[in-house]
């Protein structure tokens, strides 16, 4: 798949959606399960790593949130071994719109978004 794929927005709607239930339960997951569980939903050429999964997360925090101030939903995103996002993230975090300070955290901004959508 390509962002320039018809099937790309639909494809960034269902992340959303998988992330948002992850979320709601205060749980991480993996780069590797987030593709996975998109390949359940017909989107199966998403690979975990580098290529279209770095934009569809960048587009996944930009849902809703053009202005970037809302916590980034791809924070819960993480490497497998590490249990950290990747530095992509990182980058995003202090980019436009995101525009996150020195002293930002990716752990803070987890929990954020545990706050965010947690049930309850």
């Amino acid at each position: 798949m390509r962002i320039k794929d018809p099937e790309y927005p639909a494809a960034v709607e269902a992340a959303v959606e998988v992330l948002r239930k992850r979320a709601r339960q205060s749980q991480t997951i993996t780069y590797g399960e987030l593709s996975a569980e998109l390949a359940t939903q017909g989107f199966d050429s998403i690979p975990p790593h580098r290529g279209v999964m770095t934009y569809l997360l960048k587009d996944v925090c930009l849902h809703q949130n053009e202005a970037g101030r809302a916590p980034m939903l791809s924070a819960i995103v993480v490497n497998k071994a590490s249990r950290e996002p990747s530095d992509q993230f990182s980058g995003l975090a202090r980019s436009l719109p995101f525009s996150r300070l020195a002293n930002w955290s990716w752990r803070h901004e987890q929990q954020q978004v545990f706050a965010q959508y947690r049930e309850g």
